[in-house]
C-alpha cells in the first residue's frame, strides 16, 4: 500500500462486546479513523419511556479524530439504527450496499438529516487514507450483509460482520469460502468474528430449510396467514410469497416499515420472482381469508406493532377470526420473552392457530453457529483473535473455540466495550480504556442521565407538589399551603399524612422571618427542605418535592 510500516493502528470497542446489539467499532490510524456500524438496542423492559438504547460517542467526540467514512456491514437495525444520533455530531460519508443505504435513507428522511451515502458492491476495494478495503459478500437473514478485509499500515484486518455459512441460501449464492482462504494465504493478523452463536453446537440450518415448512403451513391454513417478522428479513418474506403464490394466496404489508420493506425488496430485485402476489392492505381487505396473507411487524410483542394491534382487536384494517394461522417467525430476543408470551396467549384466545419457535421450525437463526465459527477461523488462520458481537458467555465460548482451533492462548484476547487494542507492525497489545456507554433515547431524542435518574425517582417514589400565595409586599401568606400528590402512597390531599405534612409546612412558615418570605427562591428551598426532612423522618418516604410559590 506503500505506507509507512511503523504506523499503531489502534481499535476502540465504543458498543456490541457483552452485549446483544448496539454494534460500534472505531478504527484509528495517524488522526484518521473508520467507524465500521452504529446500532442500537432495546431496552431490557420498557419503562420510563425508554424506546431505544444508542453508544455513547463521547470518546470520538474527545479523541477528535478526522472520520473518513462509516462503513456499514449490513442493513439490521442494531448494526444501522444510531447511524442519526452519529451525523448529528460528525459529518462522515456512509458506505453500505444498496438495501442497507435503503433502510437507512428511511430513518435519515424521518429525522430531515442529510448524508453522503456510497452504495458498494460485492469484493468492491476502496482506499480511505491509511485503510484500504474489500467487501466480502457473506449469507445472513437480509441481503446485502458484507464481512470487511481491511488493510493497514499495522497489518491485515478481517471482520466478519454478521454471518452464518449457508450452503443453500435462498438467493442462491452460497457463503464464499474461497475469498476467506485467500485472506488467510495472504496472512491475517486479526480476525474479528461473530459470537452470537457461539454457545450452539454444529451448523445452523439453512433460511432455505424454511422454505418447506412455511409451505406447508400456508397450505394447511383455513383463514388468514400472519407471517409476524423484522421488516428488514426480506429472504423470509420472499419465502412466505413463494409460500403463498404456491398455495394461491396473494400477499399485504401491515405497517409503514414493512411496506417500505417490500418496496425496497422490490426496487433492488430481491422480490422479483414473487412481484405478482403483492398486492396493497387496502385491497387486500376483499379477498377472501383463504386467498391472503399478511406480513405484519411485533414479533416480539413491542406496544403499538401491528402484530400486538390485531391481538387485541384494535388494528384498523384487519382482525382475527378463529382459524386464522399466526407465524411468529423470529427468536425470542432476551428481555421480550413477558411481552411476546402475552402476545400468544391474546393471539390464542381470539382463536388463532399461533406457531413459534419453541413450537414448531419457523425460524432459523442469521448466525453462525460453532462447526461455522471454527470453519472461519480454519479458513482464516489468524495471528490474533477478538470474539465480538455477543454478550460475555458468548465471546468468552468463542475465545475457548478459536484457542482449540489452533489460536496462541495469549493471542485470543477478550474485549468489552470501552477496551481497546493497539496493532504495530504485526502485533498487538491491550490498550487503555476509552470512553464508552449508552444513551437512552426517548421520542427520537437521547436524554440524559440527570433526566433519566429524575424519572427513575418519580417512578420509585412519586412526587408532591407544594402550592402558596404570599403577598409580595409583605410576605404575608395569602394562600395555602395547599399540597397535591401524584403516585404516593400517602393518598390525596386529604389524607391523615398529606394533612400532617401540611401542618408541619404551615408552622415552619409561621416561626419564618418576614423577609425570607419576601425572596421567593429561598421561601421555596426552605419549604421544600422542610418538607422532605418530615417525610423522611415521619413516614420514610422520600418522594420528588416541587414547591410552587406564587407573589401576589
Amino acid at each position: 500500500m506503500g505506507h509507512n510500516s511503523n504506523q499503531d493502528v489502534k481499535l476502540s470497542a465504543l458498543g456490541g462486546l457483552g452485549e446483544i446489539g448496539l454494534n460500534m467499532l472505531v478504527l484509528e490510524c495517524a488522526g484518521q479513523a473508520l467507524v465500521i456500524d452504529a446500532g442500537l438496542s432495546f431496552p431490557q423492559e420498557r419503562v420510563l419511556g425508554i424506546e431505544t438504547i444508542v453508544p455513547r460517542l463521547t470518546y470520538l467526540e474527545r479523541a477528535a479524530p478526522e472520520i473518513l467514512g462509516l462503513i456499514l456491514t449490513h442493513g439490521h437495525e442494531d448494526h444501522i439504527g444510531a447511524v442519526p444520533f452519529l451525523l448529528n455530531r460528525f459529518n462522515a460519508p456512509i458506505y453500505g450496499d444498496e438495501l442497507a443505504l435503503g433502510f437507512l435513507r428511511r430513518r435519515l428522511v424521518e429525522r430531515a438529516i442529510t448524508a453522503d451515502l456510497h452504495r458498494v458492491v460485492p469484493y468492491q476495494r476502496l482506499e480511505l487514507g491509511p485503510f484500504a478495503l474489500e467487501f466480502i459478500p457473506v449469507t445472513h437473514s437480509v441481503p446485502g450483509s458484507f464481512a470487511l478485509a481491511i488493510e493497514t499500515p499495522a497489518g491485515l484486518i478481517v471482520h466478519s460482520g454478521d454471518f452464518k455459512i449457508d450452503d443453500s441460501p435462498v438467493d442462491g449464492r452460497p457463503f464464499d469460502r474461497g475469498a476467506f482462504g485467500k485472506l488467510g494465504e495472504r496472512g491475517v493478523t486479526l480476525l474479528l468474528s461473530d459470537s452470537t452463536n457461539a454457545e450452539q453446537p454444529g451448523r445452523t440450518p439453512s433460511e432455505s430449510s424454511l422454505r418447506s415448512v412455511l409451505k406447508e403451513l400456508v397450505a394447511r391454513a383455513k383463514g388468514k396467514v400472519f407471517l409476524s417478522i423484522f421488516s428488514s428479513h426480506l429472504y423470509r418474506i420472499k419465502q412466505l410469497a413463494e409460500a403463498s403464490r404456491d398455495s394461491g394466496r396473494s400477499m399485504a404489508a401491515l405497517g409503514r416499515r414493512m411496506a417500505e420493506s417490500l418496496r425496497l425488496g422490490l426496487e433492488f430485485g430481491h422480490l422479483d420472482e414473487v412481484a405478482g402476489t403483492l398486492v396493497d392492505t387496502e385491497e387486500a381487505a376483499f379477498y377472501p381469508p383463504h386467498r391472503i396473507a399478511y406480513l405484519a411487524a411485533g414479533s416480539q410483542g413491542e406496544p403499538l406493532s401491528a402484530m400486538v394491534k390485531i391481538a387485541h382487536d384494535s388494528h384498523p384494517y384487519v382482525r382475527i377470526q378463529p382459524g386464522d394461522m399466526v407465524l411468529l417467525s423470529s427468536r425470542f430476543i432476551p428481555g421480550n420473552e413477558r411481552a411476546i408470551h402475552a402476545l400468544i396467549n391474546q393471539l390464542f384466545r381470539r382463536g388463532a392457530d399461533v406457531y413459534y419457535e419453541t413450537v414448531a421450525p419457523v425460524h432459523v437463526s442469521g448466525h453462525a453457529s460453532r462447526e461455522e465459527l471454527a470453519e472461519l477461523l480454519t479458513l482464516t488462520r489468524p495471528r490474533y483473535f477478538v470474539p465480538i458481537h455477543g454478550e460475555y458467555r458468548h465471546l468468552l465460548r468463542h475465545r475457548a473455540l478459536a484457542i482449540e482451533c489452533g489460536v496462541a492462548e495469549e493471542n485470543a484476547l477478550l474485549l468489552e466495550n470501552g477496551d481497546s487494542i493497539t496493532m504495530s507492525a504485526g502485533k498487538l497489545a491491550r490498550g487503555g480504556r476509552v470512553e464508552s456507554g449508552r444513551l437512552m433515547v426517548c421520542g427520537g431524542e437521547p436524554i440524559d442521565d440527570a433526566l433519566l435518574k429524575q424519572r427513575q425517582a418519580l417512578a420509585r417514589h412519586g412526587a408532591l407538589v407544594l402550592v402558596l400565595a404570599v403577598s409580595r409586599a409583605t410576605g404575608k401568606v395569602v394562600a395555602g399551603p395547599d399540597i397535591l400528590s401524584q403516585g404516593l402512597t400517602l393518598g390525596d390531599g386529604s389524607s391523615m399524612p398529606i394533612q400532617a405534612a401540611r401542618a408541619e409546612v404551615a408552622s415552619r412558615l409561621a416561626g419564618m422571618d418576614t423577609r425570607l418570605r419576601t425572596s421567593t427562591d429561598q421561601l421555596k428551598a426552605e419549604l421544600e427542605r422542610t418538607l422532605r426532612s418530615y417525610l423522611r423522618s415521619q413516614l420514610g418516604q422520600s418522594p420528588v418535592v416541587m414547591s410552587c410559590v406564587v407573589e401576589v
